[in-house]
């Protein structure tokens, strides 16, 4: 059911108890008006029979002269008054008021609900002639009843008047916010599809404006991750074009002419009155420069050594070539040997972070030393981990957090569900640090 439906049919439900509350309390306040009524003016009427008997004298009550003593009781509401002679049959002196044609009757049920027990009060007097006759006060409520029903659907009418306002006022309200919420939901499609330029506006409601104004946020970083994201995707791409055009650059320079040069010699080999051993030395000069090419094209596409040798020896072997060429930088390295069990994807992520930060180090910070610290943490509330700070005495300052080398290691990290902070001040150095999930090896690795 959506929201609107389910608002509806509980504004509806709680409308119809309203309601019932509503007739019950007004049907109950009508028999307790009506039993008030009838029984104020049958106390009225005897109150004024009384007064007017106990000022006559007995002697005079004879003829017809006493009736005069209730003739004004023909104006007292709600009852009929009759008069019987010692037993017969009683004969009706007042006249009940009958309801004006313009109103109608009310309805049986109401009159059965708020009809109380006729009331019937009998009142004896002594006549002049020692006879005693008896006066019957008897309640007839309708006209009051008819009030009460005309009463009670006013105030029937007005509260479902009243309801059917806070009725309107209710969906009005629900209307204006379920088209901000229409228009919140447009724009998370939007932004599920791929578009990240949504922009959602202002809304009057302050939740709703909240919202949308974290959509908004959440688009815009979506859409400078994406921008990043494609940004890193061309760079690949243009770093792998550079480096197959460097290995083919070097396939050509170092092994092509290398291979030339020894099929040179061999064919010269052949040829009579040749010196074999000089052009062998040569041979075996040529395949050992040919031994370090390979060897350097196979540690810039993958160190073997990770596999073979484990993370701490290829990052010592790094480490130590960087020392080679850079005599004047200073490096530190701290291995926790709790990650020789590290499974070999993350460890090659580890390395290329390394890699990846010492070569900015030397090429970018004159920094004269650096620490390069990897460890193991082990927390029982949360997953081991593995945590790389590499921190130099560079000059630091402003970098752009944004550059190729820092995304691909930002998302390296991320990609295996770490994280990765990069901090640079101003002749401080710079402060990365880095953790991943700690992955152990498998039994088939």
């Amino acid at each position: 059911m959506s929201l609107r439906g389910l608002i509806n049919v509980r504004i509806i439900l709680s409308v119809v108890f309203i309601l019932l509350i509503g007739s019950v309390s007004a049907v109950w306040q009508a028999r307790q008006s009506v039993e008030k009524e009838v029984k104020s003016s049958i106390n009225l009427a005897l109150q004024m029979i009384e007064f007017g008997f106990a000022q006559m004298p007995v002697a005079h009550r004879q003829g017809s002269g006493w009736l005069s003593q209730i003739s004004a009781l023909q104006q007292v509401r709600h009852l009929q008054i009759s008069i019987a002679h010692e037993g017969d049959q009683a004969i009706t002196f007042t006249t009940q008021q009958t309801l004006d044609e313009s109103e109608s009757l009310p309805p049986s049920w109401f009159v059965a609900a708020v009809m109380a027990n006729y009331l019937t009060e009998r009142y004896d007097i002594e006549m002049a002639d020692g006879s005693h006759k008896s006066i019957l006060i008897t309640a007839n409520p309708m006209d009051e009843i008819s009030e009460a029903w005309g009463e009670s659907k006013a105030f029937f009418w007005s509260i479902v008047a009243m309801l059917w306002i806070i009725f309107l006022a209710v969906n009005l309200v629900f209307h204006s916010m379920l088209r901000a919420v229409k228009s919140i939901l447009a724009g998370l499609h939007l932004v599920e599809s791929g578009k990240y330029d949504i922009t959602l506006p202002h809304f009057k409601i302050s939740e709703f404006d909240a919202i949308a104004s974290e959509i908004n946020k959440m688009s815009l970083a979506l859409k400078i991750a994406q921008e990043n994201n494609q940004a890193l995707a061309r760079h690949t791409m243009h770093i792998q074009e550079s480096e197959r055009r460097t290995m083919s650059r070097e396939l050509h320079d170092e092994m092509g002419q290398s291979l030339t040069a020894i099929k040179a010699m061999a064919v010269t080999t052949k040829q009579a009155n040749v010196e074999v051993p000089p052009i062998a030395d040569s041979i075996i000069e040529i395949c050992n420069h040919l031994a370090k090419v390979v060897r350097s094209m196979m540690r810039t596409l993958h160190p073997l050594s990770l596999s073979e040798l484990g993370l701490n020896a290829t990052l010592t072997d790094l480490i130590n070539e960087w020392r080679r060429r850079s005599p004047t930088l200073s490096i530190l390295f701290h291995y926790d040997e709790h990650l020789d069990s590290l499974d070999n994807e993350v460890s090659i992520h580890v390395y290329r972070v390394v890699q990846e930060c010492l070569t900015n180090v030397v090429r970018h910070s004159q920094a004269s030393e650096v620490s390069v610290s990897l460890d193991f943490i082990s927390n029982q509330q949360l997953t081991d981990r593995v945590e790389l700070n590499i921190n130099d005495n560079g000059i630091g300052g402003e970098v752009n957090s944004q550059g190729f080398g820092i995304l691909a290691m930002r998302e390296r990290v991320e990609n295996l569900g770490g994280q990765f902070s990069f901090k640079s001040t101003k002749d401080t150095g710079v402060q990365v640090h880095a953790w991943m999930p700690f992955v152990g090896k498998k039994e088939h690795d």
